[in-house]
């Protein structure tokens, strides 16, 4: 799973929908937790809740200047509603017409103060789409979030 630079706690609220996730990104969105690390030489982190807001603005095919030629791109914000700055992970799962869930990837929000708002756009790797075409993607839902203090 991939896992892009950026700072933020995260619950996302997109069309009356409880939703978490971090990544620029444009479509549908649900709820989900997060995931972060360490580095071997500083003190182990301690997982929280994800106190924050993430919005998922759109999701489309589109022809991006980073992620390429008709590429599913995810805009999206995430914003720290704790009281403490925080790194944050959101997982995002992308689905078929069916609902199903095809693959996911993953963003990341960093040193994200409180009250401050991150914003980015992400899309999926084709090896990360494993369960059919990546031409098939119809929508996508944040997994998971976590927040990492440090």
């Amino acid at each position: 799973m991939r896992r892009l630079g950026l700072v933020a706690a995260v619950a996302v609220l997109v069309g009356g929908s409880l939703l978490t996730a971090c990544n620029d990104s444009t479509t549908d969105t649900a709820s989900g937790d997060g995931k972060g690390g360490a580095s071997s030489s500083a003190p182990a982190a301690k997982k929280s809740k994800a106190p924050a807001d993430v919005k998922i603005v759109s999701a489309k095919y589109e022809d991006h200047e980073v992620w390429g030629d008709h590429a599913f791109v995810v805009r999206w914000e995430l914003t720290n509603t704790g009281t403490k700055a925080g790194n944050f992970y959101a997982g995002l799962d992308f689905t078929d017409a069916d609902g199903d869930v095809m693959g996911s990837t993953g963003i990341t929000a960093d040193k994200l103060g409180p009250g401050k708002t991150a914003k980015g756009d992400s899309a999926p790797l084709p090896a990360e789409i494993t369960k059919g075409d990546i031409d098939a993607i119809k929508g996508v839902t944040v997994s998971e979030v976590e927040r990492m203090d440090y």
